[in-house]
Protein backbone atom coordinates (compact mmCIF):
# COMPACT_ATOMS: atom_id res chain seq x y z
CA UNK A 1 0.00 0.00 0.00
CA UNK A 2 1.47 3.33 -1.07
CA UNK A 3 2.43 5.82 1.59
CA UNK A 4 0.63 9.15 1.26
CA UNK A 5 2.41 12.48 1.51
CA UNK A 6 0.60 13.23 4.78
CA UNK A 7 1.80 9.95 6.30
CA UNK A 8 5.35 10.59 5.14
CA UNK A 9 5.31 14.06 6.69
CA UNK A 10 3.93 12.67 9.94
CA UNK A 11 6.72 10.08 10.08
CA UNK A 12 9.32 12.76 9.39
CA UNK A 13 7.81 14.95 12.09
CA UNK A 14 7.89 12.14 14.68
CA UNK A 15 11.52 11.40 13.87
CA UNK A 16 12.69 15.02 14.03
CA UNK A 17 10.76 15.92 17.17
CA UNK A 18 12.72 13.36 19.18
CA UNK A 19 15.97 13.74 17.29
CA UNK A 20 17.59 15.63 20.17
CA UNK A 21 16.73 12.82 22.58
CA UNK A 22 18.15 10.18 20.22
CA UNK A 23 21.37 12.16 19.73
CA UNK A 24 21.67 12.70 23.47
CA UNK A 25 21.42 8.97 24.04
CA UNK A 26 24.17 8.34 21.50
CA UNK A 27 26.32 11.10 23.00
CA UNK A 28 25.97 9.54 26.45
CA UNK A 29 26.88 6.13 25.04
CA UNK A 30 29.97 7.65 23.41
CA UNK A 31 30.83 9.32 26.73
CA UNK A 32 30.51 6.03 28.62
CA UNK A 33 32.88 4.35 26.18
CA UNK A 34 35.40 7.16 26.61
CA UNK A 35 35.03 7.07 30.41
CA UNK A 36 35.68 3.31 30.49
CA UNK A 37 38.70 3.54 28.18
CA UNK A 38 40.29 6.41 30.13
CA UNK A 39 39.91 4.74 33.53
CA UNK A 40 41.25 1.40 32.33
CA UNK A 41 44.33 3.10 30.84
CA UNK A 42 44.86 4.96 34.14
CA UNK A 43 44.53 1.63 35.98
CA UNK A 44 47.38 0.32 33.78
CA UNK A 45 49.53 3.31 34.77
CA UNK A 46 48.75 2.72 38.44
CA UNK A 47 49.76 -0.92 38.14
CA UNK A 48 53.13 0.01 36.66
CA UNK A 49 53.85 2.41 39.56
CA UNK A 50 52.25 0.52 42.46
CA UNK A 51 54.09 0.14 45.77
CA UNK A 52 56.29 -2.94 46.07
CA UNK A 53 54.24 -4.43 48.88
CA UNK A 54 51.13 -4.83 46.70
CA UNK A 55 50.60 -7.90 44.57
CA UNK A 56 48.11 -8.05 41.69
CA UNK A 57 45.57 -10.75 42.49
CA UNK A 58 43.12 -10.48 39.57
CA UNK A 59 40.99 -8.14 37.51
CA UNK A 60 37.40 -7.53 38.46
CA UNK A 61 34.76 -5.45 36.68
CA UNK A 62 32.50 -3.18 38.68
CA UNK A 63 29.69 -0.85 37.70
CA UNK A 64 30.50 2.82 38.34
CA UNK A 65 27.48 5.07 38.78
CA UNK A 66 28.28 8.20 36.75
CA UNK A 67 26.33 11.13 35.38
CA UNK A 68 26.77 9.47 31.98
CA UNK A 69 24.94 6.41 33.29
CA UNK A 70 26.26 3.09 34.64
CA UNK A 71 29.74 2.25 33.29
CA UNK A 72 31.27 -1.20 33.77
CA UNK A 73 35.00 -0.72 34.40
CA UNK A 74 37.54 -3.52 34.67
CA UNK A 75 40.23 -2.74 37.23
CA UNK A 76 42.91 -4.61 39.16
CA UNK A 77 42.48 -5.92 42.67
CA UNK A 78 45.63 -5.96 44.82
CA UNK A 79 46.55 -7.82 47.98
CA UNK A 80 48.94 -6.33 50.53
CA UNK A 81 51.25 -8.13 52.95
CA UNK A 82 48.49 -8.56 55.53
CA UNK A 83 46.15 -10.19 53.02
CA UNK A 84 43.87 -7.17 52.67
CA UNK A 85 42.40 -6.63 49.20
CA UNK A 86 42.41 -3.17 47.66
CA UNK A 87 41.54 -1.46 44.42
CA UNK A 88 43.88 1.50 43.86
CA UNK A 89 41.70 2.87 41.08
CA UNK A 90 38.67 2.94 43.39
CA UNK A 91 40.71 4.70 46.06
CA UNK A 92 42.03 7.23 43.57
CA UNK A 93 38.43 7.91 42.46
CA UNK A 94 37.42 8.46 46.09
CA UNK A 95 35.22 5.36 46.20
CA UNK A 96 34.79 2.77 48.92
CA UNK A 97 34.58 -1.00 48.71
CA UNK A 98 30.80 -0.97 48.34
CA UNK A 99 30.40 2.58 47.09
CA UNK A 100 31.15 3.04 43.37
CA UNK A 101 29.38 6.35 42.81
CA UNK A 102 31.21 9.34 41.35
CA UNK A 103 31.44 12.64 43.16
CA UNK A 104 29.23 14.37 40.57
CA UNK A 105 26.41 11.87 41.02
CA UNK A 106 26.67 12.20 44.80
CA UNK A 107 26.38 15.98 44.56
CA UNK A 108 23.23 15.72 42.44
CA UNK A 109 21.74 12.93 44.55
CA UNK A 110 22.34 14.73 47.85
CA UNK A 111 21.43 18.28 46.86
CA UNK A 112 18.21 17.65 44.94
CA UNK A 113 16.29 16.05 47.87
CA UNK A 114 16.85 19.21 49.92
CA UNK A 115 14.51 20.99 47.49
CA UNK A 116 11.85 18.37 46.73
CA UNK A 117 10.57 14.97 47.95
CA UNK A 118 12.85 11.98 47.48
CA UNK A 119 10.57 10.30 44.94
CA UNK A 120 10.35 13.47 42.86
CA UNK A 121 14.13 13.94 43.06
CA UNK A 122 14.74 10.39 41.80
CA UNK A 123 12.26 10.90 38.95
CA UNK A 124 13.85 14.21 37.92
CA UNK A 125 17.33 12.69 37.91
CA UNK A 126 16.12 9.82 35.74
CA UNK A 127 14.38 12.09 33.22
CA UNK A 128 16.95 14.86 32.87
CA UNK A 129 20.14 12.82 33.28
CA UNK A 130 21.33 9.25 32.79
CA UNK A 131 21.41 8.71 36.58
CA UNK A 132 19.08 5.88 37.60
CA UNK A 133 18.80 5.81 41.40
CA UNK A 134 15.85 4.71 43.53
CA UNK A 135 14.41 7.18 46.00
CA UNK A 136 15.48 4.87 48.85
CA UNK A 137 19.06 5.14 47.57
CA UNK A 138 18.88 8.95 47.67
CA UNK A 139 17.55 8.74 51.23
CA UNK A 140 20.47 6.51 52.30
CA UNK A 141 23.01 8.77 50.57
CA UNK A 142 21.73 11.86 52.38
CA UNK A 143 22.00 10.08 55.75
CA UNK A 144 25.44 8.71 54.93
CA UNK A 145 26.86 12.11 53.96
CA UNK A 146 25.29 13.89 56.95
CA UNK A 147 26.31 11.27 59.54
CA UNK A 148 29.99 12.30 60.04
CA UNK A 149 29.05 15.99 60.20
CA UNK A 150 26.34 15.35 62.82
CA UNK A 151 28.65 13.09 64.82
CA UNK A 152 31.39 15.71 64.81
CA UNK A 153 28.97 18.37 66.05
CA UNK A 154 27.67 16.01 68.76
CA UNK A 155 31.18 15.30 70.05
CA UNK A 156 32.13 18.98 70.04
CA UNK A 157 28.95 19.92 71.89
CA UNK A 158 29.48 17.16 74.45
CA UNK A 159 33.05 18.30 75.05
CA UNK A 160 31.87 21.89 75.43
CA UNK A 161 29.14 20.94 77.93
CA UNK A 162 31.62 18.92 79.99
CA UNK A 163 34.68 21.17 79.94
CA UNK A 164 33.48 24.58 78.74
CA UNK A 165 36.35 24.71 76.26
CA UNK A 166 35.75 26.73 73.12
CA UNK A 167 37.34 25.96 69.73
CA UNK A 168 39.84 28.23 68.03
CA UNK A 169 38.40 30.93 65.79
CA UNK A 170 39.42 33.31 63.04
CA UNK A 171 39.63 36.21 65.47
CA UNK A 172 36.86 38.20 63.80
CA UNK A 173 35.01 40.55 66.13
CA UNK A 174 32.36 42.66 64.37
CA UNK A 175 30.90 45.69 66.07
CA UNK A 176 27.45 44.08 66.11
CA UNK A 177 26.17 40.51 65.73
CA UNK A 178 22.50 39.80 65.16
CA UNK A 179 21.31 36.39 66.35
CA UNK A 180 17.74 35.15 65.78
CA UNK A 181 16.02 31.89 66.60
CA UNK A 182 12.60 30.32 66.13
CA UNK A 183 10.97 26.91 66.25
CA UNK A 184 8.62 25.05 63.92
CA UNK A 185 6.69 21.83 64.60
CA UNK A 186 7.17 18.94 62.15
CA UNK A 187 5.21 15.68 62.02
CA UNK A 188 6.97 12.55 63.24
CA UNK A 189 6.78 8.99 61.91
CA UNK A 190 5.73 6.07 64.13
CA UNK A 191 6.22 7.93 67.40
CA UNK A 192 3.98 8.44 70.41
CA UNK A 193 4.45 12.19 70.11
CA UNK A 194 3.04 13.23 66.75
CA UNK A 195 5.11 16.42 66.49
CA UNK A 196 8.71 17.38 67.12
CA UNK A 197 10.13 20.91 67.23
CA UNK A 198 12.88 21.96 64.88
CA UNK A 199 14.86 24.83 66.39
CA UNK A 200 16.54 27.06 63.80
CA UNK A 201 18.96 29.87 64.45
CA UNK A 202 20.73 32.38 62.23
CA UNK A 203 23.45 34.92 62.93
CA UNK A 204 24.56 37.78 60.70
CA UNK A 205 26.61 40.95 60.83
CA UNK A 206 24.21 43.35 59.15
CA UNK A 207 22.24 43.96 55.98
CA UNK A 208 22.95 44.77 52.36
CA UNK A 209 20.46 46.41 50.02
CA UNK A 210 19.87 44.31 46.90
CA UNK A 211 17.11 46.42 45.35
CA UNK A 212 14.68 49.11 46.38
CA UNK A 213 13.30 48.25 49.85
CA UNK A 214 14.82 44.77 49.66
CA UNK A 215 17.70 43.65 51.85
CA UNK A 216 19.68 40.50 52.50
CA UNK A 217 21.73 39.54 55.54
CA UNK A 218 25.53 39.75 55.47
CA UNK A 219 27.72 36.74 56.37
CA UNK A 220 24.85 34.59 57.57
CA UNK A 221 25.49 31.53 59.74
CA UNK A 222 22.80 28.84 60.11
CA UNK A 223 22.35 26.22 62.82
CA UNK A 224 19.51 23.82 63.66
CA UNK A 225 18.62 21.05 66.10
CA UNK A 226 15.72 18.59 66.26
CA UNK A 227 14.03 18.06 69.61
CA UNK A 228 15.87 18.68 72.83
CA UNK A 229 15.78 21.81 74.96
CA UNK A 230 17.23 25.25 74.67
CA UNK A 231 20.54 24.23 76.28
CA UNK A 232 21.31 21.78 73.47
CA UNK A 233 20.46 24.35 70.83
CA UNK A 234 22.33 27.30 72.29
CA UNK A 235 25.43 25.30 73.19
CA UNK A 236 25.60 24.14 69.56
CA UNK A 237 24.89 27.63 68.25
CA UNK A 238 27.59 29.11 70.48
CA UNK A 239 30.13 26.57 69.25
CA UNK A 240 29.16 27.26 65.64
CA UNK A 241 29.67 30.99 66.07
CA UNK A 242 32.82 30.59 68.15
CA UNK A 243 34.52 28.87 65.19
CA UNK A 244 33.91 32.00 63.15
CA UNK A 245 34.06 34.87 65.64
CA UNK A 246 35.83 35.93 68.79
CA UNK A 247 32.58 36.26 70.73
CA UNK A 248 34.31 37.93 73.67
CA UNK A 249 35.37 40.76 71.37
CA UNK A 250 32.03 41.35 69.62
CA UNK A 251 30.78 44.84 70.42
CA UNK A 252 27.03 44.15 70.77
CA UNK A 253 24.92 41.01 70.46
CA UNK A 254 21.19 41.27 69.76
CA UNK A 255 19.16 38.08 70.20
CA UNK A 256 15.80 38.25 68.43
CA UNK A 257 12.80 35.96 68.55
CA UNK A 258 9.11 35.52 69.27
CA UNK A 259 9.35 35.56 73.07
CA UNK A 260 9.56 31.80 73.68
CA UNK A 261 11.45 31.06 76.88
CA UNK A 262 14.16 29.02 75.15
CA UNK A 263 14.78 31.87 72.69
CA UNK A 264 15.20 34.42 75.47
CA UNK A 265 17.69 32.10 77.15
CA UNK A 266 19.96 32.75 74.18
CA UNK A 267 20.64 36.29 75.41
CA UNK A 268 22.31 34.80 78.48
CA UNK A 269 24.31 32.31 76.43
CA UNK A 270 25.49 34.96 73.99
CA UNK A 271 25.94 37.74 76.52
CA UNK A 272 23.53 39.97 74.58
CA UNK A 273 20.19 41.73 74.76
CA UNK A 274 16.86 40.18 73.80
CA UNK A 275 14.73 41.89 71.13
CA UNK A 276 11.11 40.86 70.59
CA UNK A 277 10.31 40.22 66.94
CA UNK A 278 8.02 42.97 65.60
CA UNK A 279 6.12 40.49 63.42
CA UNK A 280 4.83 38.54 66.43
CA UNK A 281 4.17 41.72 68.40
CA UNK A 282 2.13 43.19 65.54
CA UNK A 283 0.19 39.94 65.17
CA UNK A 284 -0.65 39.86 68.87
CA UNK A 285 -1.90 43.45 68.89
CA UNK A 286 -3.99 42.92 65.76
CA UNK A 287 -5.64 39.83 67.26
CA UNK A 288 -6.40 41.68 70.50
CA UNK A 289 -7.64 45.03 69.17
CA UNK A 290 -9.20 43.99 65.87
CA UNK A 291 -10.67 47.05 64.15
CA UNK A 292 -9.90 49.43 67.00
CA UNK A 293 -7.30 51.30 64.97
CA UNK A 294 -7.21 54.29 67.32
CA UNK A 295 -6.11 52.22 70.34
CA UNK A 296 -3.75 50.19 68.22
CA UNK A 297 -2.13 53.37 66.90
CA UNK A 298 -1.64 54.71 70.45
CA UNK A 299 -0.10 51.42 71.61
CA UNK A 300 2.22 51.23 68.63
CA UNK A 301 3.28 54.86 69.00
CA UNK A 302 4.28 54.21 72.60
CA UNK A 303 6.29 51.17 71.49
CA UNK A 304 8.04 53.19 68.75
CA UNK A 305 9.01 55.82 71.33
CA UNK A 306 10.60 53.13 73.48
CA UNK A 307 7.94 53.19 76.22
CA UNK A 308 6.63 49.60 76.47
CA UNK A 309 5.19 50.19 79.96
CA UNK A 310 2.97 52.98 78.58
CA UNK A 311 1.82 50.66 75.77
CA UNK A 312 0.94 47.98 78.32
CA UNK A 313 -1.08 50.44 80.39
CA UNK A 314 -3.08 51.51 77.33
CA UNK A 315 -3.98 47.87 76.69
CA UNK A 316 -4.98 47.34 80.32
CA UNK A 317 -7.24 50.42 80.21
CA UNK A 318 -9.00 48.98 77.16
CA UNK A 319 -9.59 45.58 78.73
CA UNK A 320 -12.58 46.42 81.02
CA UNK A 321 -14.61 47.62 78.02
CA UNK A 322 -14.07 44.39 76.10
CA UNK A 323 -16.44 41.44 76.24
CA UNK A 324 -16.39 37.79 75.32
CA UNK A 325 -13.68 36.64 72.97
CA UNK A 326 -12.13 40.09 72.66
CA UNK A 327 -11.66 40.25 76.42
CA UNK A 328 -9.81 36.94 76.36
CA UNK A 329 -7.57 38.13 73.50
CA UNK A 330 -6.79 41.40 75.29
CA UNK A 331 -5.84 39.49 78.42
CA UNK A 332 -3.53 37.30 76.36
CA UNK A 333 -1.95 40.36 74.70
CA UNK A 334 -1.37 42.02 78.08
CA UNK A 335 0.26 38.87 79.38
CA UNK A 336 2.40 38.64 76.24
CA UNK A 337 3.65 42.22 76.55
CA UNK A 338 4.24 41.82 80.30
CA UNK A 339 6.39 38.70 79.85
CA UNK A 340 8.45 40.34 77.07
CA UNK A 341 8.60 43.86 78.47
CA UNK A 342 12.41 43.95 78.52
CA UNK A 343 12.64 43.05 74.83
CA UNK A 344 10.09 45.45 73.34
CA UNK A 345 12.21 48.61 73.32
CA UNK A 346 13.94 49.00 69.93
CA UNK A 347 17.68 48.39 70.40
CA UNK A 348 18.48 51.20 67.96
CA UNK A 349 17.14 53.81 70.41
CA UNK A 350 20.00 53.06 72.80
CA UNK A 351 22.81 53.33 70.26
CA UNK A 352 24.97 56.38 70.72
CA UNK A 353 25.41 58.33 67.53
CA UNK A 354 23.73 57.43 64.25
CA UNK A 355 21.82 54.18 63.74
CA UNK A 356 21.72 54.56 59.97
CA UNK A 357 21.80 51.28 58.10
CA UNK A 358 20.49 49.26 61.04
CA UNK A 359 17.22 47.36 60.75
CA UNK A 360 14.91 45.50 63.06
CA UNK A 361 15.11 41.80 63.69
CA UNK A 362 12.76 39.50 61.79
CA UNK A 363 14.91 37.70 59.22
CA UNK A 364 14.33 34.39 61.00
CA UNK A 365 10.75 34.11 59.71
CA UNK A 366 11.82 33.81 56.08
CA UNK A 367 14.63 31.42 56.97
CA UNK A 368 12.29 29.10 58.88
CA UNK A 369 10.06 29.01 55.82
CA UNK A 370 12.88 28.36 53.35
CA UNK A 371 15.00 25.97 55.43
CA UNK A 372 12.28 23.91 57.12
CA UNK A 373 8.62 24.60 56.36
CA UNK A 374 8.61 24.45 52.56
CA UNK A 375 10.42 21.12 52.46
CA UNK A 376 9.09 19.35 55.56
CA UNK A 377 5.53 20.50 56.13
CA UNK A 378 3.92 19.97 52.71
CA UNK A 379 1.74 17.17 51.29
CA UNK A 380 1.17 15.44 54.63
CA UNK A 381 4.85 14.65 55.15
CA UNK A 382 6.10 12.95 58.31
CA UNK A 383 9.69 12.32 59.34
CA UNK A 384 12.01 10.47 61.64
CA UNK A 385 14.29 12.57 63.83
CA UNK A 386 17.32 11.22 61.97
CA UNK A 387 15.74 12.04 58.62
CA UNK A 388 15.06 15.65 59.64
CA UNK A 389 18.53 16.07 61.15
CA UNK A 390 20.25 14.65 58.06
CA UNK A 391 18.35 16.82 55.59
CA UNK A 392 18.87 19.99 57.66
CA UNK A 393 22.56 19.14 57.96
CA UNK A 394 22.90 18.88 54.17
CA UNK A 395 21.09 22.20 53.74
CA UNK A 396 23.53 23.88 56.12
CA UNK A 397 26.50 22.30 54.32
CA UNK A 398 25.16 23.60 51.01
CA UNK A 399 24.70 27.06 52.52
CA UNK A 400 28.36 26.98 53.57
CA UNK A 401 29.45 25.77 50.09
CA UNK A 402 31.24 22.81 51.66
CA UNK A 403 29.44 19.81 50.17
CA UNK A 404 32.53 18.67 48.27
CA UNK A 405 34.54 18.63 51.49
CA UNK A 406 32.15 16.18 53.14
CA UNK A 407 31.78 14.00 50.02
CA UNK A 408 35.48 13.57 49.29
CA UNK A 409 37.33 10.63 50.83
CA UNK A 410 40.92 11.14 52.07
CA UNK A 411 43.66 9.61 49.94
CA UNK A 412 45.89 6.85 51.30
CA UNK A 413 49.64 7.31 51.16
CA UNK A 414 50.15 4.06 49.23
CA UNK A 415 48.32 5.33 46.13
CA UNK A 416 50.81 6.11 43.31
CA UNK A 417 51.12 9.79 42.47
CA UNK A 418 50.23 10.25 38.80
CA UNK A 419 51.30 13.68 37.49
CA UNK A 420 48.32 15.76 36.38
CA UNK A 421 49.87 16.41 32.98
CA UNK A 422 50.01 12.64 32.31
CA UNK A 423 46.36 12.23 33.19
CA UNK A 424 45.43 15.19 30.94
CA UNK A 425 47.44 13.64 28.10
CA UNK A 426 45.60 10.32 28.49
CA UNK A 427 42.22 12.05 28.48
CA UNK A 428 43.10 14.20 25.46
CA UNK A 429 44.50 11.32 23.41
CA UNK A 430 41.55 9.00 24.03
CA UNK A 431 39.04 11.80 23.42
CA UNK A 432 40.40 12.70 19.96
CA UNK A 433 38.50 9.96 18.12
CA UNK A 434 36.70 10.62 14.86
CA UNK A 435 32.99 10.93 15.68
CA UNK A 436 31.66 10.62 12.09
CA UNK A 437 30.34 7.09 12.40
CA UNK A 438 28.86 7.80 15.81
CA UNK A 439 27.01 10.90 14.53
CA UNK A 440 25.50 8.99 11.61
CA UNK A 441 24.37 6.21 13.91
CA UNK A 442 22.62 8.83 16.01
CA UNK A 443 19.81 9.35 13.42
CA UNK A 444 17.51 6.29 13.72
CA UNK A 445 15.62 7.00 10.48
CA UNK A 446 18.74 6.54 8.33
CA UNK A 447 18.94 2.82 9.15
CA UNK A 448 15.35 2.09 10.11
CA UNK A 449 12.54 0.35 8.20
CA UNK A 450 11.84 3.49 6.14
CA UNK A 451 15.44 4.05 5.02
CA UNK A 452 14.53 3.87 1.33
CA UNK A 453 11.78 6.46 1.39
CA UNK A 454 12.27 9.87 -0.29
CA UNK A 455 12.04 11.97 2.85
CA UNK A 456 14.70 9.77 4.53
CA UNK A 457 17.00 10.27 1.52
CA UNK A 458 16.60 14.02 1.93
CA UNK A 459 17.45 13.73 5.62
CA UNK A 460 20.49 11.56 4.78
CA UNK A 461 21.74 14.15 2.34
CA UNK A 462 21.64 16.79 5.07
CA UNK A 463 23.37 14.64 7.69
CA UNK A 464 26.02 13.15 5.40
CA UNK A 465 26.94 16.39 3.61
CA UNK A 466 30.73 16.71 3.89
CA UNK A 467 32.11 19.70 5.75
CA UNK A 468 34.05 22.15 3.56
Amino acid sequence: MATTLAQALEELKSQLQYLDKALLGKALEFGRQQYKAILEVIDDRIASQRPKGLRIEHRRAVCYQTCLGPVRVSRRIYKDGSGKRRSLLDELMGMGRRDHTTLTVKEYAVELPTRMPYRAAAAILGKLTAIELAHQTLHCMVKKVAAPCLEKERQERQLFMQTGELPENDGRAPARLMVEADGVMVSQQRQKERKVEVKLGIAYEGWREISRDRYCTVNKTVFATVGGGGDAFWSGMTLKLQKRYDLAGVGQVIVGGDGASWVKEGAGYMGGNFQLDRYHLQRELTAALGRDQETKSRVWQAIELGEPAVALNILKETQPRAQGEQSRRLAHACSYLQSNLDGIRDYRLDIKGTAAGLRRTGAIEGNVDKFVARRMKNQGMSWSVRGISSLLCIRRILHENNLGGWLSRPFQNEIPNLPARKVRRIINNLSMQEPDGWLKAGVPALRGPHAARPWVNQLRSLVETPTL
